[in-house]
């Protein structure tokens, strides 16, 4: 029993296929990514920056307790505004909503001073 074998030629045309079935899937999957990003920057940033200012904050305590050995007490602590928990809890949600109002706010902006930034401003004449 003889099996078929494929010329060279046939098997450049199925690689070639196989390699735009793959870049297809490629192209599909970069752009979930990019929706995703789009809809999603705002949250991310703010998880971002909240995370990096929370160890930062994390981090300074701890060397404030440390550093003093003599001390029992490094720092007096006040109680914690319950308002300051609440907006900080609340961080990503409120910076995504902020930009939802702002967004538009600055492209109107943008859109009424671009013809200014490119044309100037028109001088009345006075009669």
């Amino acid at each position: 029993m003889s099996s078929y074998r494929l010329t060279p030629l046939e098997e450049l045309r199925l690689e070639k296929r196989r390699l735009r079935e793959e870049r297809g899937i490629a192209g599909q999957r970069l752009s979930y990514q990019l929706q995703y990003l789009n809809d999603n920057w705002g949250i991310m940033l703010t998880k971002g920056i909240t995370s990096s200012m929370k160890s930062k904050l994390t981090a300074t305590v701890d060397n404030l307790s440390s550093g003093s050995s003599y001390s029992v007490t490094p720092f007096v602590a006040k109680r914690s505004n319950p308002w300051l928990n609440l907006v900080m809890s609340n961080l990503p949600l409120i910076g995504s909503l902020s930009w939802k109002v702002a967004k538009p706010a600055l492209i109107a902006f943008t859109i009424r001073k671009i013809p200014t930034m490119l044309f100037g401003k028109k001088k009345k004449k006075i009669k």
